[in-house]
């Protein structure tokens, strides 16, 4: 289940980015991500099936922000620490 989870650029960046940021509305995490609004959908709804992120609406706003559930704040801790240590080490390694 966590290659489902984990298995998409995408939904790492949308972890990273909420751990980062906090709740934001989807349109301007879309924009953070540089990704269209129609794929971040589906990877949202991915990382909420799983408990992952969570979601609420007000009026037409639609807000995600991760979930405060312990282990996934060590996961976004871990991502954000990897992702340190790979800037830092790997700066001229282009895949």
């Amino acid at each position: 289940m966590i290659e489902t989870v984990l298995g998409s650029a995408l939904r790492v960046k949308v972890i990273l980015i909420l751990w980062k940021y906090g709740e934001l509305h989807t349109t301007e995490l879309a924009h953070k991500l540089g990704t269209n609004y129609r794929l971040l959908l589906r990877h949202i709804e991915v990382l909420s099936r799983y408990g992952v992120i969570e979601e609420r609406r007000i009026g037409r706003l639609r807000l995600v922000k991760l979930s405060n559930k312990a282990h996934v704040i060590e996961l976004a801790k871990a991502l954000t620490k990897m992702e340190e240590y790979l800037e830092t080490t790997h700066r001229d390694a282009s895949l």
